[in-house]
Protein backbone atom coordinates (compact mmCIF):
# COMPACT_ATOMS: atom_id res chain seq x y z
CA UNK A 1 0.00 0.00 0.00
CA UNK A 2 1.53 3.70 -0.72
CA UNK A 3 1.78 5.87 2.35
CA UNK A 4 -0.52 8.23 1.61
CA UNK A 5 -3.34 5.46 1.04
CA UNK A 6 -2.63 4.64 4.44
CA UNK A 7 -2.94 8.09 5.50
CA UNK A 8 -6.26 8.71 3.41
CA UNK A 9 -7.54 5.18 4.90
CA UNK A 10 -6.35 5.61 8.94
CA UNK A 11 -9.41 6.43 10.81
CA UNK A 12 -10.13 5.21 14.70
CA UNK A 13 -12.34 2.00 14.34
CA UNK A 14 -14.52 1.58 17.26
CA UNK A 15 -16.75 -1.85 16.17
CA UNK A 16 -14.81 -4.81 14.86
CA UNK A 17 -15.81 -8.61 13.74
CA UNK A 18 -14.84 -11.08 15.94
CA UNK A 19 -11.85 -12.85 13.68
CA UNK A 20 -8.63 -13.01 15.47
CA UNK A 21 -5.44 -11.46 14.40
CA UNK A 22 -2.52 -13.57 12.51
CA UNK A 23 0.43 -13.66 14.76
CA UNK A 24 2.86 -12.92 12.24
CA UNK A 25 0.28 -9.90 11.16
CA UNK A 26 0.25 -8.22 14.65
CA UNK A 27 4.16 -9.11 14.90
CA UNK A 28 4.81 -6.75 12.40
CA UNK A 29 2.25 -4.32 13.02
CA UNK A 30 4.53 -3.98 16.22
CA UNK A 31 7.61 -4.28 14.55
CA UNK A 32 7.03 -1.19 12.78
CA UNK A 33 5.13 0.85 15.84
CA UNK A 34 8.79 -0.09 17.70
CA UNK A 35 10.94 1.61 15.13
CA UNK A 36 9.43 5.16 15.96
CA UNK A 37 11.85 7.90 16.48
CA UNK A 38 13.50 8.29 20.44
CA UNK A 39 15.20 11.30 21.71
CA UNK A 40 18.41 10.27 22.65
CA UNK A 41 17.35 6.47 20.95
CA UNK A 42 15.99 5.97 24.29
CA UNK A 43 13.28 3.91 22.89
CA UNK A 44 11.71 4.47 25.88
CA UNK A 45 8.25 3.00 24.66
CA UNK A 46 7.00 -0.66 25.52
CA UNK A 47 3.55 -2.51 25.22
CA UNK A 48 1.17 -4.97 26.65
CA UNK A 49 -0.63 -6.48 23.81
CA UNK A 50 -3.95 -8.07 25.19
CA UNK A 51 -5.77 -10.68 23.20
CA UNK A 52 -7.46 -12.53 26.56
CA UNK A 53 -11.08 -12.09 26.16
CA UNK A 54 -11.37 -11.71 30.23
CA UNK A 55 -8.95 -9.42 30.21
CA UNK A 56 -10.10 -7.23 27.15
CA UNK A 57 -13.76 -7.63 29.20
CA UNK A 58 -11.40 -5.92 32.54
CA UNK A 59 -10.26 -3.33 30.38
CA UNK A 60 -13.98 -2.54 28.95
CA UNK A 61 -15.27 -2.04 32.40
CA UNK A 62 -12.09 0.19 33.55
CA UNK A 63 -13.08 2.16 30.99
CA UNK A 64 -16.92 2.57 31.34
CA UNK A 65 -17.99 0.05 28.39
CA UNK A 66 -21.04 0.41 29.42
CA UNK A 67 -21.63 3.98 29.52
CA UNK A 68 -20.74 4.14 26.06
CA UNK A 69 -23.19 1.33 24.94
CA UNK A 70 -26.19 3.13 27.19
CA UNK A 71 -24.94 6.03 24.22
CA UNK A 72 -26.08 4.16 21.48
CA UNK A 73 -22.93 3.01 20.46
CA UNK A 74 -21.37 -0.72 19.71
CA UNK A 75 -19.46 -2.60 22.57
CA UNK A 76 -16.00 -1.58 21.56
CA UNK A 77 -12.89 -2.13 23.85
CA UNK A 78 -14.59 -5.49 24.76
CA UNK A 79 -15.40 -6.43 21.05
CA UNK A 80 -11.75 -6.04 19.82
CA UNK A 81 -9.44 -8.57 19.30
CA UNK A 82 -6.46 -7.09 20.25
CA UNK A 83 -5.58 -4.31 22.48
CA UNK A 84 -2.04 -2.66 22.28
CA UNK A 85 -1.31 -0.36 25.58
CA UNK A 86 1.50 1.87 24.42
CA UNK A 87 3.83 3.07 27.22
CA UNK A 88 6.28 5.37 28.09
CA UNK A 89 9.03 5.95 31.15
CA UNK A 90 10.18 9.40 32.07
CA UNK A 91 12.79 7.67 33.70
CA UNK A 92 14.04 5.71 30.55
CA UNK A 93 14.58 8.91 29.38
CA UNK A 94 16.52 10.84 32.19
CA UNK A 95 18.77 7.55 32.61
CA UNK A 96 19.35 7.87 28.90
CA UNK A 97 19.96 11.73 29.51
CA UNK A 98 22.69 10.84 32.50
CA UNK A 99 24.88 8.54 30.34
CA UNK A 100 28.16 10.51 29.06
CA UNK A 101 27.48 11.19 25.51
CA UNK A 102 24.38 13.30 26.61
CA UNK A 103 24.06 16.49 28.34
CA UNK A 104 24.29 14.74 31.77
CA UNK A 105 21.63 14.26 34.36
CA UNK A 106 21.63 17.87 35.62
CA UNK A 107 20.47 19.58 32.24
CA UNK A 108 17.98 16.65 31.73
CA UNK A 109 16.08 17.54 34.91
CA UNK A 110 14.67 20.52 33.29
CA UNK A 111 13.88 19.82 30.08
CA UNK A 112 11.30 22.36 28.24
CA UNK A 113 8.96 19.54 26.54
CA UNK A 114 8.70 16.06 27.94
CA UNK A 115 9.75 13.82 25.07
CA UNK A 116 8.97 10.41 26.53
CA UNK A 117 5.43 11.97 25.27
CA UNK A 118 6.56 13.05 22.26
CA UNK A 119 7.78 9.78 21.15
CA UNK A 120 5.08 7.73 22.62
CA UNK A 121 2.65 9.91 20.03
CA UNK A 122 5.32 9.12 17.11
CA UNK A 123 4.55 5.18 18.59
CA UNK A 124 1.14 5.43 18.33
CA UNK A 125 1.12 7.06 14.89
CA UNK A 126 3.15 4.32 13.39
CA UNK A 127 1.08 1.51 15.26
CA UNK A 128 -1.97 3.22 13.31
CA UNK A 129 -0.26 3.16 10.45
CA UNK A 130 1.50 0.11 10.38
CA UNK A 131 -2.22 -1.53 11.23
CA UNK A 132 -3.54 0.05 8.11
CA UNK A 133 -1.28 -1.16 5.88
CA UNK A 134 -1.74 -4.72 7.25
CA UNK A 135 -5.37 -4.78 6.32
CA UNK A 136 -6.59 -3.61 9.89
CA UNK A 137 -8.91 -1.46 11.94
CA UNK A 138 -7.50 0.62 14.70
CA UNK A 139 -8.57 2.71 17.32
CA UNK A 140 -7.64 4.72 20.10
CA UNK A 141 -8.94 5.41 23.65
CA UNK A 142 -7.02 7.72 25.93
CA UNK A 143 -7.32 8.34 29.73
CA UNK A 144 -9.72 5.94 30.30
CA UNK A 145 -8.61 4.81 34.07
CA UNK A 146 -5.13 4.21 33.27
CA UNK A 147 -4.07 4.10 36.50
CA UNK A 148 -6.62 0.63 36.91
CA UNK A 149 -4.99 -0.73 33.40
CA UNK A 150 -1.40 -0.34 34.80
CA UNK A 151 -2.59 -2.34 37.95
CA UNK A 152 -4.76 -4.94 36.07
CA UNK A 153 -1.49 -5.60 33.92
CA UNK A 154 1.29 -5.31 35.92
CA UNK A 155 2.97 -2.51 34.22
CA UNK A 156 6.31 -1.81 36.33
CA UNK A 157 5.51 1.92 38.78
CA UNK A 158 8.30 3.27 36.31
CA UNK A 159 6.51 2.84 33.18
CA UNK A 160 2.58 4.56 32.27
CA UNK A 161 0.54 3.79 30.02
CA UNK A 162 -0.66 6.80 27.94
CA UNK A 163 -3.45 5.21 26.33
CA UNK A 164 -4.38 1.58 24.31
CA UNK A 165 -4.87 0.53 20.71
CA UNK A 166 -8.02 -1.72 19.43
CA UNK A 167 -7.12 -3.52 16.26
CA UNK A 168 -9.15 -6.23 14.12
CA UNK A 169 -11.11 -5.99 11.35
CA UNK A 170 -13.19 -3.69 11.16
CA UNK A 171 -17.23 -3.81 11.27
CA UNK A 172 -19.75 -1.09 10.76
CA UNK A 173 -19.84 1.53 13.16
CA UNK A 174 -21.49 4.36 13.81
CA UNK A 175 -19.24 6.98 13.39
CA UNK A 176 -18.22 9.81 15.33
CA UNK A 177 -20.25 13.27 14.64
CA UNK A 178 -16.80 15.15 15.29
CA UNK A 179 -15.84 14.19 11.86
CA UNK A 180 -19.23 16.42 10.10
CA UNK A 181 -16.55 19.50 11.10
CA UNK A 182 -14.48 18.29 8.06
CA UNK A 183 -10.82 19.07 8.31
CA UNK A 184 -9.52 22.55 8.51
CA UNK A 185 -8.41 24.60 5.49
CA UNK A 186 -4.92 24.18 4.67
CA UNK A 187 -4.29 28.13 5.18
CA UNK A 188 -5.00 27.90 8.84
CA UNK A 189 -2.71 24.95 10.08
CA UNK A 190 0.19 26.09 7.72
CA UNK A 191 2.57 29.02 8.68
CA UNK A 192 5.18 29.76 6.88
CA UNK A 193 8.21 31.78 8.00
CA UNK A 194 6.39 33.50 10.80
CA UNK A 195 2.46 33.02 12.19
Amino acid sequence: MEFTEAIRRRRMVRNYQPDPIPDDVLDRVLESARRAPSAGFTQGQSFVVVSDPDQRAAIAGLAHEDEYVAAGFDPWLSKAPVHIVICTSEAAYRDRYAEPDKAGADEAQDWPVPYWYVDAGATLMLLLLAAVDEGLAAGFAGSHSLGGIKDLLGIPPEVDPIGLVTLGYAAPDRRSGSLDRGWKPIGDVVHRERW
